[in-house]
């Protein structure tokens, strides 16, 4: 099994020369078997081996047990080892988790920790081709899609699985030729959760009545299934790429793509805002695509952990919902002077000069006939009751209608800075200036405004 594993190691280079790898230990057959097959491959790969072992305080006296077993094989083996004792229990119930998610999440914190104390690269973990096929139903019971039912992956980040090519049956076979006497969780025996209902009644069915290697098969077939996700991915990150607008998506390019690549751009853009797709579920993909497809503007949904999505005209995005409403800022304007808006990362310029019959205004710089401009000028957002006289328009305008008009999202409208005087604005910054306070051939003092980021 040892060249087993080295050529499983070699085909995907899980290790290299030089690395600092953290083991997963329990004290079970799989990773003890892995930590001694790492234990054999040291000089091989000149590495460095650590050894965490996680007391869940779940199985009393066996748990204790459990960790012990783990010291002593380190300590007879030279392992540096590194031991955690969790109340998951507690933890799971504080957090609204279930006893395996909290046990997940607690086992990769304690990886991280000693990875980062260390100076490690790689966390190796101990998940076998019995794993692989278990995982494949569950997933497919779940009704999860490719990527789910694809199983397992042999590397995932910085994370290396390099027993996923053998047997349960060969690991057990393993630890027995070399005495390595793992202990037994006895709870792997009682067919409580889902994943041990497969493994101790469905898939021993299957193997009777059905398909003996199914537990090859199966890995086969995910390895199949890998290399196809792997590809619609990459396509998928392309027609992202091409659908982006703003900081969502473009509701009318996106509608052209296939439904499949839709899926996926909807998972990457929450991906993207979450940082993972955990709580994340089909259904709230397809009431993404539900939402887009009615492309009703202002409309939103929830999604899991404070997550919103939402239509802005031909737009659709993925946000975390604000939890505190924005604070407003203004600024009295300084002639001549320099102020920052800190808000928004925005500096504003003034200066008094001649006219000089060859000013013109541009997306950044404003003109205005100084002298008729009465009152003091402040930069601000938006208020109740703003409106304007829009230049190349008839009459005034409300902001608000200007804002919609313009297509400015809803949550955006609050970082738009105004120039204004009173509730009269003069310059809406990046979209509309008045036809007011305009620079004439009677003009003689003139307020330059320039507007810059940083």
């Amino acid at each position: 099994m040892l060249d087993k594993v080295l050529n499983y190691v070699k085909r995907y280079s899980m290790i290299k020369d030089g690395d600092k790898i953290v083991v997963g230990f329990s004290g079970g057959p799989d990773s003890t078997a892995l930590l001694h097959i790492l234990i054999q491959l040291k000089s091989i790969f000149n590495i460095e081996i650590f050894a965490v072992h996680i007391n869940h305080m779940i199985r009393d006296e066996e748990a204790f047990r459990d960790e012990e077993f783990a010291r002593d094989f380190c300590k007879k083996f030279g392992v540096p080892f590194y031991s955690f004792r969790i109340d998951v229990l507690s933890l799971a119930k504080d957090k609204g988790l279930s006893s395996e998610e909290a046990g997940r999440l607690v086992r990769y914190e304690c990886f991280e920790k000693v990875l980062k104390e260390v100076g490690g690269n790689k966390i190796a973990l101990a998940h076998n081709k019995n794993d692989q096929a278990e995982t494949m139903i569950m997933k497919f019971l779940r009704g999860s899609g490719l990527r789910g039912i694809s199983g397992i992956k042999p590397i995932r980040g910085n994370i290396i699985r390099p027993l996923l090519i053998c047997s349960r049956e060969e690991i057990e076979e393993y630890c027995n030729q070399n005495s390595l006497n793992p202990v037994i969780d006895s709870t792997n025996r009682e067919a409580i959760y889902l994943r041990n209902k497969i493994r101790l009644e469905l898939i021993p069915y299957i193997k009777e009545n059905i398909n003996e290697n199914i537990i090859d098969n199966l890995f086969k077939s995910s390895e199949i299934l890998r290399d196809e996700d792997e590809y619609i991915e990459m396509e998928a990150i392309k027609a992202y790429e091409s659908v982006k607008a703003d900081e969502g998506i473009s509701i009318s390019k996106f509608k052209k793509l296939n439904i499949a690549i839709q899926r996926r751009i909807i998972r990457n853009m929450i991906k993207n805002v979450k940082g993972d797709l955990n709580a994340i579920e089909n259904v709230h993909v397809d009431d993404c695509l539900k939402l887009i497809e009615k492309g009703e503007t202002g409309k939103k949904i929830s999604l899991p952990k404070n997550l919103i999505a939402e239509i802005s005209y031909d737009n659709f995005y993925i946000k975390k919902e604000k939890q505190i409403e924005k604070n407003g800022f203004e600024y009295n304007i300084i002639i001549p002077g320099t102020i920052i808006i800190d808000e928004l990362n925005l500096k504003i310029s003034a200066e008094l000069i001649k006219n000089e019959g060859s000013l013109k205004d541009s997306a950044f710089i404003k003109y205005f006939d100084y002298d008729k401009i009465k009152g003091e000028l402040i930069v601000r957002n938006r208020k109740e009751g703003d409106f304007i006289y829009p230049k190349g328009l008839n009459g005034k305008k409300k902001i608000k209608d200007l804002f919609i008009d313009s297509k400015v999202p809803k949550d955006k409208r609050d970082e738009i800075p105004l120039i204004a005087l009173g509730k009269e604005i003069l310059w809406v910054y990046n979209i509309r200036d008045t036809k007011n306070y305009k620079i004439d051939e009677n003009t003689k003092n003139v307020l330059k405004l320039k507007i810059e980021r940083g």
